[in-house]
């Protein structure tokens, strides 16, 4: 059979059954194509490769021996062409191996109950619910068992993009976790951390004598975070495992994306993107619990847009959204990364400031979200068609735990008695709700 070397342009334009790939992929490599950039090239040939073979579009070949390094072959579904890729070797660096993702084994041997592991796994509805937690959180507790029935007893860490890890872990090398993300088709193995410069004190601290990091990719081929592997073993994997752990974190990419979809069906109000009630309900539980825990403290804050009707009856229904829309951006750009905002129905948001949090910085937040939603300016289109500039005021109820309620629906009581007090003219203020026997209300 006749050879002939292409580049990564030719094989996307002239041998990958380009059309097979989903509309998004499509388009991804028609961009990259477009881009006349060459690793943009090259990165969208490969991405196409990987989802080509996982629908069948192109069928793997056995490895042939090779004097110029490592490749794979795959045959077009139908037809009689032979695409050989010509892969980089694994080379070394401070005692990690850098392996190409593509030149594992296409199959892993595993037992059915692995295989079972995994189907599990792939179930995003089982990290979609606040009540369990974070989508991280459950997806962590998962990843835990997976390293115990997949990789025998292994510890398996999944860690965000922009974060640190959960809770009090992180990643065993911030360094080794960047370059696995920015070279996602690499798979990085320390098989003995004590002959690592890098790595040695830190593995030594959690008792890793092996250590794994892979890359975790969504459907657009960007990276959503990493996994590790570590083993108390010295030089644990073979070829074949390392195929199971890229294989897990193909997995993960998959169960993240899909589990926040549904978070968004089922917990986001669509018109304002905030939170809904759904998500309040669950997360006003969770943070009451945590702060009897931690023995802390927590705030809720009631926020209802003053005289709403006005701007349905002024400006028509779509203008009325164009204000819910502006107010619920305001409030949760003017609150922590980790606070709650949810829209609880009509005009009427509750903000949850998580523990712990005093009194003194309760007051302060509360009065800066009223000051900021008062001095801005809403633009909106009118039944007209002219556009107008209108200023919205908004009053607030606060009610804190534990000093004014204990439970869930308490809170919300307390929080809401204050506001029927913040509504009476002149409206536009914030109220603290005050038990009986004390002064009824507290008014900023």
């Amino acid at each position: 059979m006749k050879q002939k070397q292409i580049g990564f342009r030719d094989l996307l334009e002239r041998l990958l059954p380009v059309d097979e790939l989903p509309p998004v992929d499509r388009m991804r490599v028609q961009r990259a194509l477009r881009s006349g950039v060459g690793t943009e090239v090259e990165r969208a040939a490969m991405h196409a490769i990987d989802l080509l073979e996982q629908q069948g579009s192109l069928r793997r070949l056995p490895a042939e021996p090779s004097t110029t390094g490592p490749s794979v072959r795959y045959q077009p579904r139908g037809g009689h062409d032979i695409i050989t890729l010509q892969l980089p070797g694994p080379r070394q660096r401070d005692g990690v191996v850098i392996q190409p993702r593509s030149a594992l084994p296409t199959q892993a041997p595993a037992r059915l109950d692995q295989v079972r592991r995994l189907i599990r796994l792939d179930d995003p509805l089982i990290f979609s619910d606040p009540r369990t937690g974070t989508t991280r959180a459950g997806l962590s507790a998962q990843l835990e068992q997976a390293g115990r029935e997949l990789l025998d007893s292994a510890m398996v860490h999944f860690f965000g993009r922009d974060d640190d890890g959960e809770g009090t872990e992180a990643p065993l090398d911030k360094t080794l976790a960047a370059d696995a993300m920015e070279h996602h088709g690499m798979l990085f193995y320390c098989p003995d951390t004590e002959r690592s410069g890098s790595l040695a004190a830190a593995a030594h601290a959690v008792a890793a004598q092996a250590l794994v990091v892979v890359a975790v990719t969504g459907s657009d081929g960007k990276p959503l975070g990493h996994l590790e592997v570590r083993s108390i073993e010295r030089d644990p994997y073979q070829p074949a495992d390392l195929a199971m752990i890229a294989l897990l974190a193909d997995f993960c990419g998959g169960v993240i994306e899909r589990a926040e979809r549904i978070e968004k069906l089922v917990f986001v109000d669509p018109l304002t993107t905030v939170y809904n009630r759904s998500y309040y309900d669950l997360q006003i539980r969770n943070e009451i619990a945590r702060a009897q825990r931690e023995q802390s403290s927590l705030a809720l804050l009631i926020c209802d847009i003053d005289d709403f009707k006005s701007f349905n009856t002024s400006f028509g229904y779509e203008a009325g959204n164009q204000v819910l829309v502006q107010v619920a951006q305001t409030l949760r750009a003017g609150v922590r990364p980790f606070d709650t905002v949810a829209r609880w129905g009509g005009e009427e948001f509750a903000v949850l400031l998580t523990p712990p949090v005093s009194a003194d910085d309760v007051l302060a937040i509360s009065e800066r979200l009223r000051s900021t939603i008062e001095k801005t300016a809403i633009r909106l289109e009118g039944l007209d068609g002219r556009a107008h500039r209108v200023h919205v005021t908004m009053s607030i109820g606060v009610a804190l735990f534990p000093e004014d309620a204990e439970t869930p629906q308490d809170i919300w009581r307390a929080a809401n008695t204050a506001l029927l007090k913040a509504k009476r003219p002149p409206k536009n203020q914030v109220v603290f709700y005050r038990a009986q026997g004390e002064r009824n209300f507290g008014t900023h």
